[in-house]
């Protein structure tokens, strides 16, 4: 049977991601927004996942922000060539105030197996999840493939999947893949394979899209520019619905937001930028009991360690990882929020942070496409993340005008609705239309 809108029968696409419904995997929430509005725009999407999330995790994407009105299926991963497990370390209470996280040594021996999977360590779910997907065709016939990484295992499933049913396969980018910035210290003959690897999707998928440009410059740099024309651009954006309702209660401090993963990563220099909040405080000692950083997200570590260096670490809280829900009302009640990046990367937080009408302090460099997003956001300012002086003329700034004024999309500018996730989803349904109506199966199998 087929689903019908407003007496449309809707198509069907099968969304492939290895990591739904948990929001540890960077390309969970960008999944849930498109496949939210997918049937707005004549599209009904079957998630295959390899994933069984409890709905009493806080990670559980739909516990948060609400069930899909779609099939999610569950093809459990293998054990075949999978070397480890995603470690998804939840903060003690002694590591929120600052002790050194446990398992140090786990963590680095998984790091250093991450280096050496190819493409990512789950590539032996590809043949499992390829039959589950031409069984639940049976009874629910797809029209469209889309496959979303990473993990990049989930395109080789998509590509299998697109072959043996004779339909159009599109895969998506939320991150980097065989260029990601943390396999840099690969050995030459594994990073070649992933590279080669990463050449056979490229070649072969019916058309690309990525989260932010610089993906897209990637790709046509190093597999060539006649790529181009099948490659495009959908930022992750913002839920419109989740910036809607009853203003959250403002903090009792003056509150500046990280609310994403990773802040002291290496190449984003977040250590310059808890310096600079030490100057800060040590010039205007009567800021300590009335202003607040407050860092969400998944485990970070060198965050911590860095936390314990610092002159003034009261004034630093930091939060495990939350609901994606819990997230926004985060931002929404916030003064000032902060986001950092590695490379010219876009983080997909700061479309939420825009969308709230926060003011947005990105630390990225000038030239940058984060610092050129900020230039058309009139409460958006970028400096580079180790000016100390710029980010503490930024945080004096804030601190002086005052409490925010934006928490929703009304504090919003205008400007910012084109990066809403239903605005993605109608682009990327007519990615879909047009496939459909130029054969666009036919053309990917001769590639």
């Amino acid at each position: 049977m087929f689903r019908e809108v407003d007496g449309t029968r809707l198509r069907r696409v099968l969304i492939v991601c290895y990591d739904f419904p948990g929001i540890w995997g960077a390309g969970v929430i960008r999944t849930y927004q498109l496949a939210k509005e997918l049937p707005s725009f004549g599209w009904e999407p079957v998630i295959l996942t390899a994933q069984q999330c409890p709905p009493e995790e806080a990670g559980n994407i739909e516990t948060s922000d609400g069930r899909l009105n779609s099939p999610v299926i569950a093809q459990l991963r293998s054990r075949l060539l999978v070397p480890y497990e995603t470690y998804h370390h939840v903060l003690t209470e002694e590591e929120r105030n600052g002790a050194a996280p446990k398992n140090g040594a786990l963590r680095q021996m998984v790091k250093a197996v991450t280096q050496l999977a190819v493409p990512d360590g789950k590539i032996g779910w590809v043949p499992a999840a390829a039959k589950r997907a031409r069984q639940i065709a049976h009874d629910r016939p797809f029209e469209m493939c889309f496959s979303v990484s990473p993990r990049p295992t989930s395109h080789f499933v998509g590509w299998r999947v697109a072959r043996s049913l004779g339909i159009s396969w599109v895969a998506d980018y939320t991150l980097p893949w065989s260029d990601a910035h943390w396999l840099t210290a690969r050995p030459r003959p594994v990073a070649w394979l992933d590279r080669q690897l990463e050449r056979s999707v490229v070649r072969a998928a019916n058309h690309i899209t990525v989260a932010y440009a610089d993906i897209a410059h990637s790709i046509c740099g190093r597999f060539g520019a006649q790529w181009e024309r099948k490659v495009s651009v959908i930022p992750t954006g913002f839920a419109e619905d989740m910036f809607d309702g009853e203003t959250p209660p403002e903090p009792s401090k003056f509150t500046i937001l990280y609310p994403g993963h990773h802040f002291c990563e290496e190449g984003r220099y977040g250590e310059w930028f808890l310096r600079a909040i030490d100057a800060w405080i040590g010039s205007n000692p009567g800021l300590q009991d009335k202003v607040e950083f407050v860092f969400t997200g998944k485990l970070d570590p060198a965050l911590l360690r860095e936390r314990a260096l610092m002159a003034h670490p009261e004034v630093i809280r930091v939060e495990p990882l939350i609901s994606h829900r819990a997230c926004i009302q985060a931002i929404r009640s916030s003064d000032v929020c902060v986001v950092n990046t590695v490379r010219n990367r876009i983080p997909g937080k700061v479309y939420e942070c825009m969308a709230a009408g926060k003011p947005v302090l990105a630390l990225s460099g000038p030239g940058s496409d984060l610092e050129s997003l900020m230039r058309g956001y009139p409460k958006g300012f970028a400096v580079s993340p180790r000016d100390i002086r710029g980010i503490t003329n930024f945080l004096q700034q804030a601190i002086q005008r005052g409490r925010s004024e934006g928490s929703g999309r009304s504090g919003a500018d205008k400007s910012v609705e084109m990066y809403s996730s239903r605005k993605g989803a109608q682009r990327l349904s007519r990615i879909f239309e047009d496939l459909l109506r130029s054969g666009g199966a036919r053309r990917g199998s001769q590639l």
